[in-house]
């Protein structure tokens, strides 16, 4: 059903979201079926990555970790989208952001094997259970306190990613040297200063403006379920490492705030429901 104003006290407007169809959420739901296979296999046996160098295979556990939340975000999404509620669209969302940024480093960064056909399918899906999430729509559903908070935690990990990788790059182009990064994983470039400049944080820098100017906040909410899980991989692959205590403590600390400014979003909108 739409909703108006009235209905939801402090809505500037509210208007129906569209809810997913059920071959939509078959497609994401596979796709997550299939990257927690991957992930168990990843983490509970040696051949996966037993040509990738000791770095290399370190980091893919710990993004074996991160697929793990991802796909229970996954499916606690979908069960809340058949339900009509709307924390199931940023859930579902933030999460196949997820899969597909982590399964286009499976694809291309990890050497051929037997799991390869699979990282490719759940590339495919995960981007096409997107693709269709978003043709859907999610309509304004009016501004909310927390939406302020929403847009400026997404700015501020944007442009730090920004500024991080992009010093890092200048200054290993100007000393002529090849990254430590790179030499680590033996890989020829770094993969997620790929898609995080090229894709991933302009994304939610546009984002941002887009919530601003068409009331499409919820979108925010997607990108930091979407930081909440990319972090803690992150912190999972630290802690296996022995990392700075500080460092872990930063990443832990976006997870978090990613986290609880997302539920907080859901929450000022709970009495918001799917059109259906």
């Amino acid at each position: 059903m739409t909703r108006n104003s009235s209905d939801v006290p402090g809505a500037e407007e509210v208007v129906a979201v569209g809810p997913l169809s059920t071959p939509v959420l078959v497609i994401g739901v596979t796709a997550g079926v299939l990257a927690f296979v991957t992930s168990l296999l990843g983490l509970f046996t040696a051949w996966p990555y037993a040509t990738e160098t000791a770095n290399w295979q370190l980091q893919a556990h710990g993004q074996d970790t991160g697929n793990l939340l991802a796909v229970g975000a996954l499916l606690i999404g979908g069960l809340a989208l058949r339900r009509g509620r709307l924390a199931g669209w940023v859930l579902w969302l933030g999460a196949l952001l997820y899969l597909v940024y982590a399964f286009v480093i499976y694809a291309f960064g990890i050497h051929f094997g037997l799991l390869f056909p699979a990282y490719v399918a759940v590339l495919g899906l995960a981007a096409y259970a997107l693709l269709f999430s978003f043709g859907a729509g999610l309509a304004n559903i009016g501004s909310r306190r927390s939406d302020r908070f929403a847009a400026g935690l997404v700015s501020v990990i944007a442009v730090a990613f920004a500024l991080l990788w992009l010093s890092s790059i200048i200054s290993d182009l100007v000393a002529g040297r090849i990254p430590a990064s790179v030499l680590e994983t033996g890989l020829p470039t770094n993969q997620v200063q790929v898609l995080d400049l090229a894709l991933v944080l302009p994304g939610m820098l546009i984002s941002v403006v887009g919530s601003r100017r068409l009331g499409r906040a919820l979108l925010l909410g997607a990108w930091l379920v979407f930081d909440a899980l990319m972090s803690a991989s992150i912190v999972a692959t630290m802690l296996a490492s022995s990392a700075p205590v500080a460092l872990v403590a930063t990443l832990a600390t976006i997870t978090v705030l990613s986290a609880a400014v997302a539920a907080w979003q859901v929450w000022e909108r709970r009495g918001v429901g799917l059109d259906g």
